[in-house]
């Protein structure tokens, strides 16, 4: 029989672990594992154990972190992997947003803005990173209420009391130093960007009050301020004349001082004396001839118009420019084809209006009246106003002589000599007239 357990004996349980044959000696291959590695490092001998460990900024992929060699050469489980880690997400800045993002991978950079009417402290980056072990970096106040900068200016004062600092939303109101005109818009705010808006005014050398003139005003009148680029017009009382120019501008001779462009005009009496052109006439009529006054002049029938046909009276009483003159139509010496003026005491360059000349014609020649030949043995035309001559003559060539040719040679034709005797006939009878007119000229050039 088997021996009894007595009560308080120890038994001792010895378990075997039987390793499979051939076991001894296996080793897994050391794994690549971007961004991490296993640890131990080495000794990867069938059913040792390692861990992984990620780089910094990595986690392991998955929960299982632990590994054991297996008898047949591989990991159980596969090798996990390493994989970029997160933040969570960034703090919160006052007065500050960033834009809307859901992840935030390390080495991610987050950018802050400051709210309407807060400004970015100076010197101060609005910016946090992600960092490997997980967390933001430090990130300090970034935003302060806005404030614009004093807007104090030079030769003038705000209205009401300045204060040390302007914050957003706060207005000033200016106003200039006697001698100063204010360049800008008298009230400005200060704005979220901590601008102020409109731009801060400034405030400029006052031209002094414009010249007065006596008997008569200026357009300034009443005004207190004559800033710069300033125009003052002048007026006279009624009967009176401006002399000189009738504005003054405020403008600057060297850039830094103002004054007004010149002196001051001045009112009197000024008139020229009547204007008088023989044969000529006025418009518009009038019967005093005041500083400023235009008229224009035109000439009688039969004159022309010499110099200016406008002129004005100006400050010295006189006319400019000067007064024009009638002088009389001239028509030029008129000349007739085959014609001559009759009497060689009418041959002149130029004839006055209504002057009359006689022509005669040419010997050979006599005058025509559309066509017909006159019998008259002279011939009159007078010059017109407008310069121009009635009606000339014209000399046409006898044709009696031609007429008694053409008979004979149609009755040379009818008596039926042959048609190339009458060719030649008309031939001679051509030369026979060439040789009249060539004739007829020689003798008129000989008179």
């Amino acid at each position: 029989m088997p021996a009894t357990l007595r009560p308080g004996r120890l038994l001792a349980v010895v378990v075997l672990v039987l390793q499979p044959a051939g076991s001894l000696g296996i080793q897994c291959p050391a794994p690549d594992i971007t961004h991490g590695q296993l640890s131990p490092a080495q000794n990867f001998t069938y059913g040792s154990t390692a861990t992984l460990k990620c780089d910094a900024g990595y986690i392991p992929v998955g929960a299982t972190t632990t590994v054991r060699c297996l008898s047949s050469g591989r990991w159980h489980p596969r090798v996990p992997a390493c994989t970029l880690g997160h933040c969570s997400y960034p703090p919160l800045v006052d007065h500050a947003d960033r834009k809307p993002q859901r992840e935030f991978p390390v080495g991610t950079t987050v950018t802050y803005s400051c709210r309407s009417g807060y400004t970015l402290l100076p010197e101060v980056s609005p910016t946090t990173t992600c960092l490997k072990n997980f967390t933001w970096s430090a990130i300090p106040k970034l935003c302060r209420k806005a404030r614009c900068p004093s807007p104090a200016i030079r030769h003038g004062r705000e209205l009401g009391p300045g204060k040390a600092e302007y914050a957003f939303g706060d207005q000033a109101e200016f106003q200039c130093d006697p001698g100063y005109v204010l360049r800008g818009n008298q009230r400005i705010q200060c704005w979220s960007d901590g601008t102020w808006r409109p731009p801060v005014p400034y405030c400029d050398k006052d031209c002094g009050p414009p010249p007065k003139i006596a008997n008569g005003q200026h357009s300034a009148s009443g005004q207190e301020q004559f800033p710069y680029g300033l125009e003052v017009k002048y007026s006279c009382a009624e009967g009176l004349s401006l002399i000189g120019d009738d504005s003054v501008y405020c403008t600057s001779a060297d850039g830094v001082n103002l004054a007004w462009s010149g002196p001051a005009p001045a009112c009197r009496v000024v008139r020229c004396p009547r204007p008088v052109v023989e044969r000529g006439r006025m418009t518009p009529q009038r019967f005093t001839f005041p500083y400023g006054a235009a008229v224009r002049f035109s000439c009688d029938e039969g004159f022309v118009l010499r110099g200016d046909a406008e002129s004005r009276c100006l400050a010295d009483g006189a006319w400019h420019p000067p007064l024009p003159s009638c002088q009389p139509v001239l028509c030029p010496q008129p000349q007739v084809a085959n014609g001559r003026l009759k009497s060689t005491s009418d041959s002149k360059t130029w004839y006055q209006t209504n002057a009359t000349v006689a022509f005669e014609c040419l010997k050979g020649y006599h005058f025509s009246n559309d066509g017909d030949l006159s019998s008259a043995d002279s011939w009159t035309a007078t010059c017109l106003p407008d310069g121009s001559w009635t009606p000339l003559p014209k000399c046409k060539e006898d044709d009696a002589d031609v007429c008694e040719e053409i008979h004979h040679i149609k009755e040379v034709f009818e008596c039926g000599v042959p048609l190339a005797e009458v060719k030649n006939l008309l031939e001679i009878q051509k030369l026979v007239l060439e040789i009249k007119k060539l004739k007829a000229e020689l003798e008129n050039l000989n008179e």
